[in-house]
């Protein structure tokens, strides 16, 4: 079984300040610590679960924020930066699974942990031919385009929320419950570390229950900016992508991978 593991960091148990999110803040190297143990009790699950090969792709900020040298030696490890038409590096449609670990809430999301959608210094929302999404949904429908179904997401409560409405049959797994952007009702790391890898064995159990998640197209992902010199940025030729507003552009393709690339080139 080959699985390709998605990590983000906001939804990591044990973490909740901007503080153990970024480079240089006096809480990183404790937000490094607590997100490579998550990590290797993700392997340390997938392994158990039958797994022989698995990447994990570091996917926060600028993709360098494993422990290198404490990283579990059963997977392949992902980290730094890599071309926007190839947000999952290795992955193809030889892949039988993926999981989405650590994620969080789309900007906007109510009593969420960290929620944003991709950056919240930029973008204030994004839709996908008229409805709301987030991260989850966008790697969801890069990684069905290769065929594979996402078949865990973890995060806070709100994270668990958004994933079965957005994916349907997805095993869902609550590291947090979520009081509001900065706070949050905390398990012990131990215990998802635990519970983390009996929630893997189940996701695994059956995987005739997981279809690769997809969308018809053509597509048009509708992008408000935070603000108006940001959207002033952009390129528009009124085609592909359209400015209607002062803060917002519209782009359109009749593939997603296409959209997803004119949206970050």
């Amino acid at each position: 079984m080959k699985v390709y593991v998605a990590v983000d960091m906001e939804g990591i148990a044990g973490i909740i300040t901007p503080e153990q999110l970024r480079v240089g803040e006096p809480f990183y190297q404790e937000g490094r610590k607590l997100l490579t143990e998550e990590v290797n009790a993700v392997v340390d699950g997938l392994l158990e679960a039958g797994a022989e090969h698995i990447i994990v792709r570091d996917i926060h900020a600028t993709g360098f924020n494993f422990l290198i040298d404490q990283l579990h030696p059963g997977a392949m490890y992902y980290m730094g930066s890599s071309p926007i038409q190839e947000r999952f590096p290795g992955i193809d449609s030889s892949f039988d699974a993926a999981l989405l670990i650590g994620y969080h809430g789309m900007a906007g999301t109510e009593r969420a942990t960290r929620d944003h959608t991709f950056s919240s210094a930029t973008i204030a929302s994004m839709e996908l031919n008229g409805k709301p999404i987030g991260e989850i949904g966008v790697d969801a429908l890069l990684l069905g385009g290769y065929g594979v179904p996402v078949v865990l997401v973890s995060g806070d409560d709100k994270t668990c929320i958004e994933a079965k409405q957005e994916l349907g049959q997805v095993t869902v797994y609550e590291t947090k419950k979520s009081w509001g952007r900065h706070g949050a009702l905390m398990k012990p790391p131990r215990q998802v570390r635990q519970e983390l890898k009996e929630a893997i064995q189940q996701a695994l159990s059956d995987m005739s229950n997981y279809k690769p998640y997809a969308k018809p197209g053509p597509f048009e992902m509708k992008v408000t900016y935070m603000s108006t010199d940001l959207a002033d940025r952009r390129y528009c030729d009124g085609v592909h992508s359209e400015r209607v507003d002062g803060r917002t552009v519209i782009y359109r393709a009749d593939d997603f991978l296409t959209l997803f690339c004119l949206v970050f080139s």
